[in-house]
């Protein structure tokens, strides 16, 4: 444990050694935004905007828990061949990844410094609730106007193993890319985990 946080994981980012005979090995290069945990400091810039955690973009305290985020994107963006969550601005990032994975909890949100920036409480209700800005309201606050950028829009992480499923595959094959496709999943949830 070096309780090291890399803080720009992106496929740029990550080296192959040697292709050929060593394909699965990876190198990690660029630490220039890194520091040890106990040193971390949320500053304008941590992390490219395709794989920045929600706890950056909410300006939560964080941990090396944003590298298995930028991670999971950056496998994510592998097996999809564009972007899990191409944001052209904070809005944009945290709107998809809200639509896609739900809303931050209520303790991140509450506990966030940037939580009004993206989110509205409603306080007319019995129980008051955040609820994510729409693209409208975030305009018409800070003249940002949204994008979509996103090749593929995802309801929930479950939709991307619907993804480019190979036509050609029956039986054996066809059983082992569906329980393959599921493995990925379940690693893609447990890396994409907003949890804190």
């Amino acid at each position: 444990q070096l309780g090291l946080i890399h803080a720009d994981l992106k496929p740029e980012n990550i080296m192959l050694v040697d292709p050929i005979r060593q394909p699965y090995r990876v190198k990690v290069i660029d630490f220039g935004s890194a520091s040890h945990v106990s040193k971390a400091v949320c500053n304008t810039y941590l992390q490219s905007r395709y794989y920045r955690a929600p706890e950056i973009i909410l300006g939560l305290p964080f941990c090396e828990a944003i590298d298995m985020w930028s991670l999971g994107c950056v496998v994510a963006e592998l097996f999809l061949g564009w972007p899990l969550y191409p944001g052209s601005s904070e809005y944009d990032q945290i709107r998809y990844i809200s639509q896609t994975q739900g809303l931050p909890t209520e303790h991140m949100l509450n506990n966030a410094s940037k939580t009004t920036k993206f989110f509205y409480r409603d306080m007319d209700s019995t129980y008051p609730f955040w609820r994510l800005k729409t693209p409208e309201e975030h305009e018409v606050e800070t003249s940002i106007k949204s994008k979509e950028a996103r090749k593929y829009i995802f309801n929930c992480l479950d939709d991307i193993g619907q993804v480019n499923v190979p036509t050609d595959l029956e039986g054996g094959q066809l059983l082992a890319e569906k329980a393959d496709r599921r493995e990925f999943i379940d690693l893609l949830k447990r890396m994409l985990t907003m949890d804190q």
